[in-house]
C-alpha cells in the first residue's frame, strides 16, 4: 500500500514561507514534497538508522488567504511546485441564525465517511480504478481539450504548466468524487438502518469503475479550479506579434530564416543596450542559460525563468519582459553560443553544440566557470 500522509494546516502560510526562508532557501525541501506528492520511494537516514518508503502518497490540505495565493502565482514556479497544487476561493457565504436548523439524528458524520474510505482500500489491499465506457469517452473528450487550451498560451510558461498538471488532475478529481458519491451514500443508508430495520443494504455498494456522473462534476470543479488560478495570476504573458527575428550581424551567429530585422517594427530592438556587454558581465546568467539543460528554450521560457538580466528601470513594474529575453537570446548567440529561431510567433534560443563551438566560446565557458559536462547536460523531463 505504501505509506500515505495527509497534512493539515490552519494556516498554509507558515508552511509557505518555511520553505521559502528555511535553510539553504529550502531547495531541498521543495524537492522532497515533490517526490512524496508523486510517488516516488523515499529514504531518509536518522542518527539511529535509515527509514525507508517505497511508495509515497503526499496531500496537503488547509487555509491561506487570497492575497497570499496572488503573491505565489507572481512567482517563478520553474520546479512545477505551485502547479500540483489546486487553490479554491469561494466566494463568502453567512447564514443567518435564524436559518439555521438541527442536523438530523440518520446525517453521518464526517468520520464516518472517512472509515468507510478507509475501509473499502486497506480491506481489499490495492484498489485500481478506471472509467467506465461512458465515462471514458467524457474523460478523453475533456483532457484532449486541455490540450487545446494548453496550445491557445504557447508563450506562457506559468499557464502551460498549469493544463499540463490539469489532465492528471482531473482523473484524481473523479476518482475522489466517485468514492465519496458512493461512502457517503452508504453511510446515511447504515444510519437509516440504525434507526429503521426494513432498510436494505447493498452489500455491492462500491464500484471500481469510475461514473460518467463523477466524470461531469470532475470536469466542473476542474475548469472552476483553472479559472480561479487563471484569475488570480498576473496578466497572460504573450510574445508581441509585430516582433520579428533580426538578422544575425556577428560571424557565429548561424543565419536562420527570417524577416529582416526593422528596428521599427521590432519592440526587441529597444533592449539591446541592456546586453551590450555580456561576455564580460554577463556570465552568471549565460551560465544558466546554457547549463540549463534544454537544447531549444523560448525567449518566454527565458524570462519567466530569470535566465536572463534583469532590465529594470525607472517606471518598469516588469524587469523580465519577453521582448527583453528576445534581445538577450540574440546577443548569446552573437557571441557564439546558438542560434535563434523562430516558431510560431514565438523567438527560441537553439544552443549550439559543445563540439560546434568556436575557440571564442570555449574560452568564455572557462571564463563562467562551465565545464563541458555541464554544458552537455540534458534535461530528461520538466
Amino acid at each position: 500500500m505504501g505509506s500515505k500522509f495527509w497534512v493539515f494546516f490552519d494556516e498554509l502560510t507558515l508552511l509557505y514561507e518555511t520553505i521559502q526562508h528555511g535553510k539553504g532557501k529550502s531547495a531541498v525541501d521543495r524537492k522532497i514534497f515533490l517526490s512524496l506528492n508523486g510517488g516516488d520511494s523515499w529514504d531518509r537516514a536518522f542518527q539511529n538508522g535509515t527509514s525507508s518508503m517505497d511508495r509515497t502518497s503526499l496531500n496537503i490540505a488547509g487555509f491561506i488567504q487570497p492575497k497570499y495565493v496572488v503573491d505565489l502565482l507572481a512567482q517563478d514556479d520553474a520546479d512545477g511546485f505551485l502547479d500540483r497544487q489546486l487553490f479554491a476561493c469561494p466566494a463568502e457565504r453567512d447564514c443567518y441564525i435564524k436559518d439555521m436548523r438541527l442536523v438530523p439524528d440518520t446525517t453521518p458524520r464526517p468520520l464516518d465517511i472517512f472509515s468507510l474510505i478507509r475501509g473499502i482500500h486497506t480491506d481489499a489491499g490495492e484498489v485500481v480504478y478506471t472509467f467506465d465506457a461512458e465515462a471514458e469517452d467524457a474523460a478523453v473528450e475533456y483532457m484532449d481539450g486541455l490540450i487545446d487550451r494548453k496550445r491557445a498560451v504557447p508563450d506562457d510558461e506559468n499557464r502551460r504548466g498549469i493544463l499540463s498538471k490539469a489532465k492528471g488532475q482531473f482523473a484524481r478529481i473523479a476518482m475522489v468524487l466517485h468514492v465519496l458519491n458512493s461512502t457517503v451514500i452508504q453511510a446515511f443508508d447504515l444510519n437509516r438502518a440504525e434507526f429503521n430495520a426494513s432498510v436494505e443494504l447493498n452489500e455491492h455498494w462500491h464500484s471500481k469503475h469510475i461514473s460518467l456522473e463523477a466524470v461531469t462534476n470532475a470536469k466542473t470543479v476542474m475548469d472552476y479550479l483553472i479559472d480561479q488560478k487563471f484569475a488570480l495570476m498576473p496578466p497572460e504573458i504573450r510574445t508581441p506579434d509585430a516582433y520579428v527575428h533580426p538578422v544575425p550581424q556577428v560571424p557565429g551567429c548561424d543565419d536562420t530564416n527570417s524577416e529582416t530585422g526593422d528596428e521599427e517594427n521590432n519592440p526587441a530592438v529597444a533592449f539591446n543596450g541592456h546586453f551590450n556587454d555580456l561576455a564580460n558581465t554577463g556570465g552568471k546568467f549565460i551560465k544558466k542559460l546554457v547549463t540549463h539543460g534544454r537544447e531549444q528554450l523560448s525567449a518566454s521560457y527565458v524570462a519567466q525563468r530569470h535566465l536572463m538580466p534583469s532590465t529594470r528601470t525607472p517606471g518598469c513594474s516588469n524587469p523580465y519582459k519577453v521582448e527583453a529575453a528576445q534581445a538577450y537570446i540574440q546577443k548569446v548567440c552573437d557571441i557564439g553560443f546558438g542560434s535563434v529561431e523562430r516558431k510560431g510567433r514565438s523567438a527560441v534560443f537553439a544552443k549550439r553544440k559543445y563540439e560546434d563551438l568556436a575557440d571564442v566560446a570555449r574560452n568564455l565557458l572557462v571564463k563562467f566557470n562551465v565545464k563541458e559536462q555541464e554544458y552537455k547536460k540534458r534535461k530528461t523531463c520538466e
